[in-house]
């Protein structure tokens, strides 16, 4: 088991035989020992890039063990305005929701029945991958060996009153909370006359680079990422997505195969992604990563993330309020705090976020 600290145990690096990396924080000089991107997987015969068994063999959180106190505090020095933005999109957007799931509705229902009293209560009905949510650990498997983070099979998950790698887990945490970085992609597009579909476009690594380039040129100095950062990734998908039509509405959402704008699938940004040890990753498109993926890369970000790294997907965040405040200040970093429904067993939840400047 790893210690307190995440530092990985001198008998598991002997056993897995790999070599490690210190990675220090600028600001608490706190320290975590991490494997090498280029040693993953950990184990000879786990799918490639996995790093099961990091936090020990028994782990059921993943990445979001990198929000340590001492980083979560650090996070908190980013409020210096008391600017707070919610990134939750209507819970009943889309209308018509991609990837088959249109035939989940979603129901709002008003109930007023208490014998004596005037009150109302209401009931909620949808499926959890509607409008903005985290993917938890039970949603995506490794497709070829179908199998999970940690190696949890189908059956282990489907068990009579198993919760393994259910979103419970993130609620024992305390939640995501902690410094977050945007990378606002529609920016910098529209900043050099780039005109793409917001909907089905692939953002290259050179792209998502030269974004960050962009926004070092707006702020006046170098952008950071520090251990345990939430990564956020502005497409400008649910900006387009209100400039639909009905027809076209429903044309996106029921498109096959699946369409979604996001980052492409390429391995130099997966080991930029590992290299700073984000705690989570989000972005306002439908999937995070680019549908139809790019087949030669070899891999789904769904695959290696989740079932790889134990790393959540937060998905159709709203951020046009956070985009243009991050814009007016010159800075890209803020506070963020998201605290998923705690649901024995649960695959995703709504991110019930917010972040502060």
């Amino acid at each position: 088991m790893a210690s307190v600290g995440y530092e990985y145990s001198l008998d598991h690096q002997l056993r897995r035989k790999i070599q490690v990396q210190h990675v220090e924080n600028e600001v608490t000089k706190e320290q975590t020992i991490l494997p090498k991107f280029e040693d993953l997987p950990l184990g000879k015969d786990d799918p490639p890039y996995s790093a099961w068994g990091l936090w020990g063999d028994d782990d059921e959180v993943g990445t979001v063990r990198l929000l340590t106190p001492a980083r979560v505090a650090r996070g908190a020095q980013e409020i210096r305005e008391g600017l707070r933005y919610s990134l939750n999109w209507s819970l009943n957007s889309p209308t018509t929701p991609g990837f088959g799931r249109s035939h989940y509705p979603f129901c709002h229902t008003l109930h007023c029945d208490t014998p004596g009293l005037l009150v109302f209560d209401d009931s909620i009905t949808f499926n959890t991958q509607k409008s903005t949510q985290w993917d938890g650990l039970r949603h995506f498997a490794y497709q070829k060996e179908q199998k999970f983070y940690q190696g949890v099979s189908k059956a282990e998950i489907l068990a009579p009153g198993s919760t393994k790698l259910g979103l419970q887990n993130v609620d024992k945490q305390g939640g995501i909370a902690g410094r977050a970085v945007l990378l606002d992609y529609a920016a910098y597009a529209e900043s050099v006359g780039y005109i793409y579909d917001a909907l089905s476009h692939s953002i290259s690594f050179e792209e998502l680079m030269a974004c960050i380039r962009y926004q070092e040129e707006i702020s006046g100095e170098s952008m950071t990422f520090l251990t345990g950062d939430v990564l956020i990734v502005r497409c400008g998908y649910t900006k387009q997505y209100l400039t639909l039509g009905k027809e076209q509405e429903e044309e996106a959402g029921k498109h096959l195969p699946p369409l979604s704008c996001g980052v492409g699938q390429d391995v130099r940004l997966l080991k930029w992604l590992w290299d700073h040890h984000f705690s989570a990753v989000a972005g306002d498109s439908p999937s995070f990563e680019s549908f139809p993926p790019n087949e030669d890369a070899g891999f789904l970000f769904h695959e290696v993330l989740l079932a790889g790294w134990g790393c959540p997907i937060g998905e159709m965040l709203w951020l046009e309020d956070l985009s243009k405040s991050c814009m007016e200040k010159k800075r890209y970093s803020f506070f963020v705090a998201s605290s998923p429904l705690n649901i024995e067993g649960g695959v995703a939840s709504p991110a019930n976020m917010m972040a502060i400047l």
